[in-house]
């Protein structure tokens, strides 16, 4: 199983690295001097980026000793003590959170101009088919209805990725359980969608972070800061819209 994702993987970094390569030789592109394509090698890019970051390997100077140990630490998150170690592939030493907040919210704004602008075209488009298998992405792909808010929370120790609109069909699923009192209630369950979505963005947040030597033991925390992803179920939604058709009855 693990020979066959790393074999998919290397499969899509080549497809991707063909596209941003190749040359475009659509008559219309040569005749105008200019591509019209181009916005295709973007998203090749964009894409790739991401999944070079998910592959990512640290690295450090091996002709010193004392970097080559770190980079083993950060290679393998933890040191001897359960110390946990990471940097991601966009963290900056002494960014802003305003600026890692802004980071975020581009990189969701251009993962969805990806999904909604599809990336197999028919024609003298730089895109093979043979990416058509390759172009899945939560967030491009996730309904059109779908919001997204990027905030720094309070203290500046958060970035929340708050996720609006989801369509009840295609993020809950509806279980009918038993509370304490025996009573049959409704208990929203995240579809896999959602659940791949949330993810997605974390990991989009995670890149702009870093552990400088979290410990689990000692219940200390070294991270540049925290990454939630927020969004409510129906029920929830249902309770604060009858709560705020109440609050209007009462001001009018």
């Amino acid at each position: 199983m693990a020979k066959s994702k790393a074999s998919k993987a290397r499969n899509r970094i080549d497809a991707l690295r063909a596209v941003i390569d190749k040359e475009c030789t659509a008559p219309i592109c040569q005749e105008s001097g200019t591509c019209r394509h181009e916005g295709e090698k973007a998203a090749a890019r964009h894409m790739l980026g991401r999944l070079l970051e998910k592959l990512k390997e640290a690295a450090g100077d091996e002709r010193e000793e004392r970097a080559q140990m770190w980079a083993e630490i950060y290679e393998r998150g933890y040191d001897a003590n359960g110390s946990t170690y990471s940097k991601g592939a966009k963290y900056r030493a002494g960014q802003s959170m305003k600026g890692r907040a802004a980071g975020v919210r581009a990189d969701i704004k251009m993962a969805r101009k990806v999904g909604q602008a599809p990336l197999v075209q028919e024609g003298a488009g730089l895109m093979s088919q043979g990416l058509e298998t390759y172009r899945f992405d939560p967030i491009g792909e996730a309904p059109a209805q779908i919001k997204f808010r990027v905030r720094i929370g309070a203290g500046y120790g958060s970035i929340r990725i708050g996720v609006d609109n989801i369509p009840q069909e295609w993020g809950w699923i509806a279980e009918e359980v038993a509370d304490y009192k025996g009573k049959k209630v409704t208990r929203w369950r995240r579809t896999q969608a959602l659940k791949d979505l949330e993810a997605e963005l974390k990991s989009i947040g995670e890149a702009y972070n870093a552990d400088h030597g979290s410990n689990l033991y000692t219940d200390l925390s070294m991270k540049a800061f925290y990454v939630f992803v927020e969004f409510d179920d129906p029920e929830t939604l249902a309770r604060r819209a009858e709560s705020e058709r109440k609050h209007r009855e009462r001001r009018s």
